[in-house]
This record gives structure tokens, sequence and C-alpha cells, in this order.
């Protein structure tokens, strides 16, 4: 860790988990940002939970002064309690092993959560986006989460520009009030959407975040279109299956991938069996105007012609995690 002045009394104590497997080509770059922070160094510590890497993730880590932890095959809501079980601060943070946090990471979360008053936030939480140096691709799927179609309103990925209070934040860039795992825990297990499920008890509980844009984490986002459309199919995949458990909409966006697939064939069947183009070319003007504004927006983000493959990657976004969620649906497999 970067030297520090000694702290003072009002630092409180802050536990640092980072969940990781096989990240051995990022958790270098994670470990070093949070090394390098403006918070007093004997005033945090640096806990890395594997899942059972066998990339040589081990080896980078003990170059550094986190301590490592292994939950072998474990699932990431079963490593990130692991590090919850091991850590000692009065605040416990999360940020992922593709990720890097600015110097002023730990600083900002403690200033901002120390200024609550109200007794159901129990943690910050902010916007994750791509690295400056990250492939084209990966800052225009960066770019098209920011808007409201390309994130369904999620605030870690929409351009939210001023702090608010929200019921679930991601897990890549979010510190707790450690007293609330005292009686709540991540599930065990879950792998994909931990956060999501945990924060959606949280929040049926009466509990909130804060929600601050200005605490921003770089990560990297799908490298190329293939990554892009098995990353939307797995959210989709975990979403169905949480809310399955639950027998409840927990984002009430999820379903609709699936239900404009539903309703995209049973429009073209419906017209095929007329033979007269009445219900499909509706359905296709209302998915170019929604595309023509989500492209006008990340093309105001970037301004690179790339722009142009929003309509592209919105309907492949929304097919293959509409698929998942149906497949989720159909999963005999406990969720």
């Amino acid at each position: 860790m970067s030297d520090q002045p000694p702290a003072d009394a009002s630092d409180p104590l802050v536990s640092v988990v980072v969940v990781t497997y096989n990240s051995a080509a990022t958790v270098g770059e994670t470990l070093s940002s949070l090394a390098g922070q403006t918070y007093p160094t004997d005033r945090y510590e640096l806990i890395v939970v594997d899942g059972g890497s066998s990339d040589g993730t081990e080896a980078i880590v003990a170059e550094s002064d986190a301590t490592f932890h292994v939950v072998d095959g474990g699932t990431i809501g079963a490593c990130r309690n692991r590090g919850v079980d091991v850590a000692t601060g009065e605040y416990v943070a999360f940020t992922d092993s593709d990720c890097a946090v600015p110097a002023t990471w730990l600083r900002s979360h403690v200033d901002r959560i120390e200024r609550r008053d109200d007794d159901s936030i129990v943690g910050v939480g902010g916007p994750n986006r791509p690295f400056p140096d990250d492939p084209w691709f990966s800052k225009l799927v960066g770019s098209l989460q920011g808007t409201a179609f390309g994130s369904g309103g999620s605030p870690q990925s929409y351009a939210i520009g001023e702090v608010r209070t929200v019921g679930s934040v991601a897990a890549c860039n979010v510190m707790y009030d450690a007293s609330i795992f005292e009686s709540y825990r991540y599930d065990d297990s879950i792998n994909v959407g931990e956060d999501a499920e945990f924060h959606f008890r949280l929040s049926e509980a009466g509990y909130r975040f804060v929600f601050d844009p200005t605490i921003a984490v770089s990560h990297h986002l799908s490298p190329d279109f293939g990554a892009f459309c098995e990353k939307s199919r797995s959210y989709g995949y975990a979403m169905a299956r949480i809310q399955r458990r639950h027998g409840k909409v927990i984002r009430w966006y999820s379903a609709l991938p699936s239900l404009a697939l539903g309703g995209g064939t049973l429009a073209a069947l419906t017209d095929l069996a007329s033979r007269k183009a009445r219900y499909v070319p509706l359905l296709l003007a209302g998915f170019l105007l929604v595309s023509a504004y989500a492209t006008a927006q990340v093309y105001r983000d970037r301004r690179r012609p790339a722009a142009l493959l929003v309509p592209i990657m919105l309907a492949a976004q929304y097919t293959f995690y509409g698929i998942g969620f149906l497949e989720g649906l159909a999963t005999s497999e406990p969720a």
C-alpha cells in the first residue's frame, strides 16, 4: 500500500473484499489501484477470495499486501460471504478482480456513508465504466449501458447524474455498513446476479443504498460481440431463476425481452396466416424509434461512427437476454 500519514481517531476501519476466479490477467491491476488509496493504510485491509483458480491468480495476489482465501468451486455469492466472514472492518467494501478503482475510492465511500442521516441506508454504491484503454467495442458497450434502453435504468450502468437513494447497486462498486451482515448474507448458491438477489431481500426489509455518480470504478466490459451476447444470456437466465425463487418481480424490465420475443413471434405468425403485413411493421417501427434514440445517445457520448452498430447490439442484447430468461424459467435446477 502507499505511504500515508497515521489515521486519526475518526477514520473507521474498512475491509475491502475482492472476489476472483482465474483473473491472473487483471487482478494485479485491481490490487495496485487499491494499494494507492488516499485513505490511511492502517485503516483498511485487503482481502482476496478465490473460487479455485488454476491460472496463477494466487501468485499475483501474493505480491500484494492482501490476504488470500480460497472457496474451492465456490459461487460468487459464497466467495463474497467468505470475505465477510474474515472481515474485521466497520465497513465492508467490494470491488471485482476485473476492475480498478480511483485513488479516492475509499475516502469517497466513507465520507458519503458517514453523512447518512437515515438508519435505512446500509451502503453506498456508484457506477462502473469501461477502462480508457479498453477495446472500442467495450467502450461502445459502456455507452450503450449508459442509456435507459441499454440498462433498463439500472443505476450502476445508466448515466444518472445526481446522488439519490436506490434499492440496489452493483457489487463491483459498493460499501456496506458491516452490521447488516449480522442479519443478512449473500446467497451461497448464486453465481450470477447474487448482488441483485441480496439487495432485493434488503429492499424488501426496508433498506436502501445511496448512489453517488462521482464514485465510479473502471470495469473491463465485454470485449467483443460474442462475449456481449453470452453475458446478456447469462444475466437473463440468472434473473429468471432468482425471480422464480422469490415468486416476485425483482426488476420490472427483466421479463420485457422475453415478452418482446414472444410478441414478435406471434405477430409474425399472425401476419403469415392472414397474408397481410399488419403487426410486424408496427413492431419494427417501434424498435427503430427506440434504437434511433439509443444510437443518438451513444453517438453523443462516443462521437464515433461505431454508434451505428447500436441497433444490432440492442437487438442482440434483448434477444439473448430474453432467451436466457426463458431458459431460467424452464430449468428444473434450484435457483
